[in-house]
């Protein structure tokens, strides 16, 4: 049973939006690859391991991005501490990899394991990272690269009211300039405080690919 501290428990409020749009997606789909960035206390991650990637396809995995600050706090040694206890919960912990590393270094580490050893490329990204504008662009160009045709993308806090819009600190500026920048590129499967989309072009790494 997922156990959440009172108070962090973010995934529960979109949790509708996914059984009613990610859901029925992967209904028909063979197996779920998946990579989230960002995954504090591990609500959402839970949810993707038991929904989505719980069947026997030798497939079906989730990676993990957070730093935990790199458990040189207290904070986040226990944040890691919950987080692993979630993941245990599932009984899927055997189909999930955690990257305890900023996700600037941690997805470069996979776009080289992408490219270097022909792995296939995502089929459902989950971008819940650092709330800047820049920070949230970055993470969604380098899980883009790695986000094979037909992969959902889910951008989360497009309406977070903790900063201004149209600040650095606003993650929803750069996700519209994601959007804007790969227009024609992908379809909108929802937008309100979370944005869907599906790609809808074949991965390109951007190196010799």
């Amino acid at each position: 049973m997922v156990k959440l501290t009172p108070g962090e428990e973010w995934f529960e409020g979109q949790r509708y939006k996914w059984e009613d749009v990610v859901k029925p997606i992967f209904r028909d789909r063979e197996y779920c690859r998946a990579l989230e960035i960002g995954s504090w206390e591990g609500g959402s991650a839970c949810w993707i391991l038991v929904n989505l990637c719980g069947g026997s396809d030798e497939r079906n995995l989730l990676v993990c991005v957070d730093h935990f600050d790199l458990m040189k706090t207290e904070a986040g040694r226990r944040r890691y501490r919950i987080f692993r206890e979630n993941i245990h919960s599932t009984g899927l912990a055997n189909k999930t990899r955690i990257i305890s590393e900023f996700s600037t270094p941690a997805l470069f580490k996979l776009m080289s394991e992408v490219e270097g050893q022909d792995e296939m490329g995502f089929n459902l990204v989950y971008i819940d990272g650092s709330h800047r504008a820049d920070d949230t662009l970055l993470d969604a160009e380098m899980a883009w690269r790695m986000a094979s045709e037909g992969c959902i993308l889910i951008f989360d806090d497009y309406e977070w009211d903790q900063a201004e819009e149209g600040t650095i600190e606003h993650p929803k500026s750069g996700i519209d300039a994601f959007l804007n920048a790969h227009q024609g590129e992908y379809s909108i499967l929802s937008k309100a405080y979370q944005i869907m989309i599906r790609k809808e072009v074949p991965m390109r790494l951007g190196f010799l690919s």
